[in-house]
């Protein structure tokens, strides 16, 4: 759903498949996975065999989907997969800047639910109709509790080489989930020299500009 408008602004040169998560969407009846290295598996078992096919394609993830993608593509590497032609990631500081420190934050997922949606509301997600309707709320709690408590388990384990994977990194100039000091280290996980490029907004500002997110992906897959 959140990636359908994108779609409109890339035109017939790029098919985009959008990759839902178990426990939402048409995968609602799934049971939900707090687990980004599982995760990571379960979507690379739906991509398996149109990459294994050879097929020239890119990835895109946004938030804690830039990490799923970065995951999704370390397994493509580590099965000896053709790699994608391009990664793009959005909105996420590098794997190896931690976003939660055991010893001293408290995490988000075990908090009180006016913690929890507080902090969901302080990164521009949360719509103010949803506000309206307890119901939505208690029916996106567990589903969004459960990225949650992915992204702070996890636990980066470093490349024995870095990815001869082309990456541009996206990120929202007001962003405080996402400072710059947090995204440079992506250098480390590419041979390549990585690409930033700033957009107006904060955590989900790309969402203002998709235009000129098409026009980035397009260029890059293009070349």
């Amino acid at each position: 759903m959140v990636y359908r408008n994108l779609e409109s602004h890339l035109g017939p040169s790029v098919t985009l498949s959008a990759l839902e998560l178990p426990g939402r969407g048409k995968r609602v009846k799934e049971k939900l996975i707090p687990d980004i290295y599982q995760i990571a598996e379960n979507l690379f078992d739906l991509i398996r065999t149109e990459v294994e096919l050879g097929k020239e394609y890119a990835i895109f993830g946004h938030s804690m989907g830039s990490l799923i993608a970065y995951l999704i593509t370390i397994k493509v590497s580590d099965s000896g997969f053709p790699l994608p032609v391009h990664l793009f990631c959005s909105g996420h500081g590098a794997p190896s800047v931690p976003k939660f420190d055991s010893t001293k934050d408290q995490p988000k997922h075990t908090a009180s639910s006016e913690i929890f949606w507080n902090y969901i509301d302080s990164l521009g997600a949360l719509p103010p109709q949803l506000k309206e309707h307890s119901e939505l709320m208690n029916y996106f709690e567990p589903i969004i509790r459960a990225d949650i408590q992915a992204l702070e388990l996890y636990n980066y384990q470093p490349l024995v080489a870095p990815l001869p994977v082309r990456m541009s990194i996206l990120y929202g100039i007001n962003d405080v989930e996402t400072p710059i000091s947090g995204l440079l280290p992506w250098q480390i996980e590419s041979e390549y020299p990585v690409e930033f490029v700033p957009f107006a907004g904060g955590h989900f500002g790309i969402f203002d500009e998709l235009e000129k997110v098409s026009d980035l992906i397009k260029s890059k897959l293009t070349k």
